[in-house]
């Protein structure tokens, strides 16, 4: 498996960075890193009950999160996935 910092330049296809015409900002990474200080951008609401706020990522997190989301289709794909009880039961 690829580092995080690796899936930013290897990934399947060109995941955010500085630079790429997105709007980047000077934050806080709210994902994985959640380092301070460092080029983020905007990927999404997070909503709670008591409201929403906007959510900022850096590339390599963008990175990683772009890996498991692929990762998981892959996985659902060759079936290796659990599947729901047909009862109904999580």
């Amino acid at each position: 498996m690829l580092a995080a910092s690796e899936l930013v330049t290897q990934s399947w296809y060109p995941t955010a960075q500085t630079g790429d015409g997105n709007p980047w900002i000077t934050g806080r990474c709210w994902l994985y890193c959640r380092r301070e200080g460092i080029r983020v951008t905007w990927i999404g609401p997070a909503c709670t009950p008591n409201g929403e706020r906007p959510m900022y990522a850096c590339a390599v997190c963008i990175a990683e999160l772009d890996y498991m989301v692929r990762d998981e289709q892959r996985r659902d794909d060759c079936g290796e996935l659990p599947r729901p009880d047909p009862g109904g039961r999580p």
